[in-house]
């Protein structure tokens, strides 16, 4: 096992960095191989260095994950656990879950033997600095895909000379204001160093492009922010409870993803159970849920895991439990049921359908957007300045005022008051209010469109994928012929257009359009054998039939 050529670089440029800096952060995009990267790095560092390594990560995941790679690079590592009170130090790296890592250095800040790197799994988790105190005098490398947390800091301007201040104390003779800014990365790490872009990866073969479905939203004014930022569950629960912004999961499911490798992830614990509840009365047998409340029929997560890993067309819910360190290749849905004001967020779950596979064909991966996410944040593969990102965060400072959406006025006397109050401070006029009832709300029965375009069947990947399996040129066929069906259900064509299309001899056009160029591709391909001719009619009645049971079901 070695390092691809992007790997390396990344590798070469955080050696260099570390002659003048202590505490660097790397960025990669998911599934451009940080845990490989930083393994390389463990095993230079011992193969350079008179001092020791140690990873800390916040999920058995990925632990796991590291000590795999660790494994297959040749560098022994011993794991500890919450039952390893004295390690052996047998090994020269040291691999050990962040809090269980805390509590041992707490009672013994020399545990750990002759540390001089210091490596961080998805460093975005606020929850590693506190080890660092340990650590002074050695290198310190972060890793994540998104350098940037939710987090706010607080603090008192004066309206006059702008001094600032941690208390709200009095300047210029008046009381200083409430602002806030965004906490950096950069706080806590001394330089970025940023890894290939998704683009790139793509191109590469890491990733996957993602085709996105988005459910826009005209009004997010009863959104409500927690201290850092990120949209609170009651809040989302009572925009949304009107019939502009339901968005009907199941339908959108049945029409885009159906038979496909699918996570939801909800907003909330009750919205889990709602979205599990429909799908399990609709007669799918093959959907499972996971949060902290509701108990999953599968069991423990471990169990839950492997049950989604053999099952070709599971569908999870769940409210974000499975996002870092969550590592299935074979995803090839991700529907977001949830708005978020979290960028960090909204990468991280989008990103967990992004991986490539060998296992099975995965040229893209569709991702419904059913909070309006895309709107705030772009696409999953959109180019970011995670520089920028580093030192400034994903917002500007600005100033504690109260939100326009948060008053309203008194119809007997005219005053201001908050929203929340249920009568009026000046006249006391009791302000009647007034819930919708479930019965009156009315489910979306849209289904979602692409943003962009689908792009067409690509041929080299086919041919790359059916060489790899093992397959024939039939195999490569079926592939071929699954691509474009699937092109037309998320295009969603009408029952009426495609009956059309056939009436008019548009359809054998259209279809003859998108075979022929992979057609011929892999027609030429000498070492895909297979003992039928197959002519581009061919394929035109077999997508014909495919559709046919689709609409005529």
């Amino acid at each position: 096992m070695n390092p691809y050529e992007y790997q390396q670089r990344g590798i070469n440029e955080i050696i260099e960095k570390f002659d003048t800096k202590d505490r660097l952060l790397y960025q990669l995009a998911t599934s451009g191989g940080k845990t490989a990267i930083f393994s390389f790095l463990s095993k230079w560092w011992i193969e350079n260095h008179s001092t020791n390594v140690l990873i800390v990560a916040h999920r058995e995941e990925l632990i796991g994950q590291a000590e795999k790679t660790l494994c297959d690079i040749g560098i022994g590592s011993e794991t500890i656990t919450s039952k390893v009170k004295h390690p052996k130090h047998h090994s020269r790296v040291y691999i050990a879950m962040v809090e269980t890592a805390n509590n041992r250095l707490k009672r013994n800040p020399y545990f750990f033997k002759g540390v001089g790197l210091v490596i961080v799994d998805e460093c975005h988790i606020l929850v590693f600095h506190k080890l660092f105190e340990f650590f002074h005098g050695c290198k310190i490398l972060g890793c994540t895909a998104t350098p940037c947390v939710q987090k706010k800091i607080v603090f008192y301007k004066c309206p006059f000379c702008k001094s600032e201040s941690h208390n709200q104390d009095e300047c210029c003779n008046e009381e200083m204001q409430e602002w806030s800014r965004p906490f950096t990365m950069s706080k806590i790490y001394e330089d970025i160093i940023v890894g290939p872009s998704i683009a790139e990866l793509i191109d590469f073969g890491s990733v996957v492009q993602e085709i996105s479905f988005i459910k826009h939203y005209t009004d997010d004014t009863q959104l409500k922010t927690d201290s850092d930022g990120e949209f609170t569950t009651e809040s989302i629960d009572k925009a949304y409870n009107n019939e502009n912004a339901v968005f009907n999961v199941l339908l959108n499911y049945r029409e885009l993803c159906e038979g496909k490798k699918t996570i939801i992830y909800n907003s909330s614990s009750k919205a889990n159970l709602t979205v599990y509840q429909r799908f399990v009365d609709e007669g799918f047998t093959n959907v499972r849920m996971f949060d902290s409340v509701n108990k999953s029929e599968s069991g423990k997560r471990k169990e839950l895991l492997e049950w989604f890993d053999v099952t070709p067309d599971a569908i999870l819910c769940n409210v974000g439990v499975f996002t870092t360190g969550f590592d299935s290749r074979e995803v090839q849905a991700i529907i977001l049921n949830r708005p978020t004001g979290s960028l960090s967020l909204f990468i991280q779950i989008a990103g967990r359908g992004a991986r490539a596979s060998k296992k099975i064909f995965k040229d893209n991966f569709i991702f419904i957007d059913g909070g309006g996410n895309i709107d705030r944040f772009g696409e999953w593969s959109s180019e970011r300045d995670w520089r920028s990102i580093f030192f400034n965060g994903t917002s500007k400072e600005k100033a504690k005022v109260l939100n326009a959406m948060d008053i309203q006025d008194c119809p007997e006397c005219g005053a201001l008051y908050p929203k929340n109050s249920k009568q009026c401070p000046e006249c006391e006029h009791e302000i009647e209010v007034i819930d919708r009832p479930q019965s009156q709300i009315e489910e979306s029965k849209d289904v979602l469109v692409p943003i962009r375009k689908i792009p067409p069947p690509k041929a080299e990947k086919i041919y790359q994928y059916t060489i790899n399996q093992g397959g024939d040129l039939n195999f490569a066929w079926r592939i071929l012929i699954n691509y474009i069906v699937d092109m037309f259900k998320m295009y969603q064509v009408t029952k009426d257009t495609y009956e059309k299309t056939l009436a008019n001899g548009k359809f054998e056009k259209r279809v003859l359009a998108l075979i022929r160029p992979s057609y011929f591709t892999l027609k030429g391909k000498s070492d895909l054998q297979s003992g039928i001719e197959r002519t581009m009619n061919y394929f035109v009645v077999q997508i014909k039939k495919k559709l046919d049971a689709k609409y005529y079901a």
